[in-house]
């Protein structure tokens, strides 16, 4: 009788501890698989952030294409809008106001150039009044000169590659 009493207690001590043995492994993965599905969502994330700032730098890439994009077109319309006639055969005074507006750049050059010409071959170096002002003088009138020189060409050159042209 006390062997299957102790049968009946070892029976019974052995099962509920297969039973805790069971719920200890269900524990131990369950609590493995949530560390796991933690971790993907880690990755998620992290992939979400490089993918969310992926797109934040190409849309700042292409804002910045549109925007160079609409400046050279502004500057293509800005000469295309400085090129154009104001005269027609109706008016003359429009094609008078055409002919200077036209005129106006290389008579500056030219005119600033032949000042510049002209203050080297009759300013002298032995005139006392002259002497005080004259660097001012020139430095002023080179100053024009260049001025003038650099946007008259300057200018056309890019025109000229707005165009498809060459410079």
């Amino acid at each position: 009788m006390i062997d299957a009493l102790m049968a009946i207690l070892t029976g019974g001590a052995t099962g509920l501890l297969g039973t805790a043995l069971g719920f200890a492994a269900e524990y131990l993965t369950a609590r493995q698989t949530h560390a796991y599905e933690v971790e993907l969502r880690r990755f998620d994330m992290e992939l979400a952030r490089v993918e969310a700032a992926s797109a934040e730098r190409a849309a700042a890439a292409a804002a910045e294409t549109a925007e160079s994009a609409a400046a050279w077109s502004a500057l293509e319309a800005s000469y295309r809008e400085s090129g154009a006639r104001l005269g027609s055969a109706d008016s003359p005074w429009l094609t008078f106001v055409d002919v200077v507006r036209g005129l106006l750049r290389p008579l500056l050059t030219l005119g600033s150039l032949a000042l510049v010409a002209a203050m080297y071959f009759t300013l002298g170096s032995t005139d006392i009044e002259i002497l005080d002002i004259r660097p001012r003088i020139v430095d002023t009138a080179l100053y024009v000169a260049t001025t003038c020189v650099l946007w008259w060409f300057g200018a056309r050159s890019l025109d000229k590659r707005a165009r498809g042209g060459r410079a």
